[in-house]
């Protein structure tokens, strides 16, 4: 089982000490205001008929409380609106809860904790994402790598470049605040594909290419840029219109594949522009990992065949497969040991 240690680190007041008048007693509740897009509500557990004394009180209002917690999280869960299409409403309800895995592990986890989770998970997703173009380096060795500068035994140096421009191309990636144009498509290609690939950078100009393993063609060069400008039109205005984001950023995910725009590197450059398309709408990333590939495959194959429905099937049970899953339900479960 996943203990989980509160601890206040620095004396935020995360909740307030409220009292409401009932049967002619005073009732003390502790309490959370939730806002909602322009809406401001309450949420609040009961504290009893007293007044905590001023420390207890400081400690109830600046310790994060999961009932509390979960509270909040079922008023904005309840007031989420999408147009959906393919997920099921127990898929949707849970994708949507992915939205507070971040914002509930800076409330429960220390500061080190949570930077060793993110700093895993970045080594996962790298490790995963590179895999499924064939690079060899473990998730270990990407770590080592990455973040202690230790170089893997036995592998090339390109293998090496691979994950080195991978994560240069995250770090971009979460510094550009815009929307998804073609320019920004470029340049994570670009970093993705330094010193690797000469036409780093460059849409192809050759239709002499294909996808391994597919019996279909790609979209002919001189076609790439518009049929791209089509699929963010697309997104964006899915978007706008009410659909659920998820559902639209795992369509263009699958349109991006087809176009392949790029020599090489279409798969890496194109789950860099779903984790952005994701992470502006409120979700976290995919991890895909090396055990992945397979099933990855085969949902954006049957996204190409028109079955949408099984591909998004496919990328929520990838979503929520995600180790930070099991840390967020430990949490939610009040499997929570309080200290000071």
């Amino acid at each position: 089982m996943f203990i989980i240690n509160v601890v206040t680190y620095f004396f935020v007041k995360l909740y307030r000490v409220e009292s409401r008048s009932l049967k002619r007693s005073e009732t003390y509740y502790l309490v959370k205001d939730v806002r909602v897009g322009d809406t401001v509500s309450k949420v609040r557990v009961k504290l009893g008929y007293t007044r905590p004394d001023p420390e207890a009180e400081a400690r109830l209002t600046t310790t994060p409380n999961s009932d509390l917690e979960v509270k909040a999280l079922e008023k904005r869960l309840g007031t989420v609106r999408h147009i959906v299409k393919y997920l099921a409403p127990e898929e949707q309800r849970r994708v949507e809860e992915t939205r507070y895995w971040i914002p509930l592990f800076h409330l429960f986890l220390s500061p080190s904790e949570y930077e060793q989770v993110e700093a895993l998970h970045e080594a996962e997703y790298i490790a995963g994402t590179t895999a499924i173009e064939g690079n060899t380096l473990t998730v270990q060795q990407v770590d080592d790598l990455l973040h202690k500068g230790i170089s893997p035994v036995g592998k090339s140096l390109k293998e090496q470049l691979e994950v080195k421009n991978a994560e240069k191309a995250a770090k971009y990636r979460m510094s550009y605040a815009g929307r998804v144009t073609l320019p920004f498509i470029k340049k994570l290609h670009g970093v993705m594909l330094n010193t690797i690939n000469d036409q780093a950078g460059s849409f192809r100009r050759i239709d002499s290419i294909g996808i391994l393993g597919e019996d279909f063609a790609v979209t002919p060069a001189i076609l790439i840029v518009s049929e791209l400008e089509e699929a963010i039109k697309d997104y964006y205005a899915g978007v706008k219109a009410g659909r659920h984001p998820f559902e639209e950023a795992v369509k263009f995910h699958e349109r991006f594949e087809m176009i392949h725009p790029f020599i090489d590197g279409n798969g890496r450059v194109g789950r860099e522009v779903l984790r952005h398309m994701l992470a502006r709408a409120g979700y976290p990333d995919i991890l895909i990992g090396r055990e992945d590939r397979e099933k990855y495959i085969n949902a954006l194959r049957d996204g190409h065949r028109g079955n949408a429905e099984q591909m998004v099937k496919a990328f929520s049970e990838l979503l929520l497969a995600d180790k930070r899953e099991k840390l967020f339900r430990e949490i939610l479960s009040r499997r929570v040991e309080n200290s000071r």
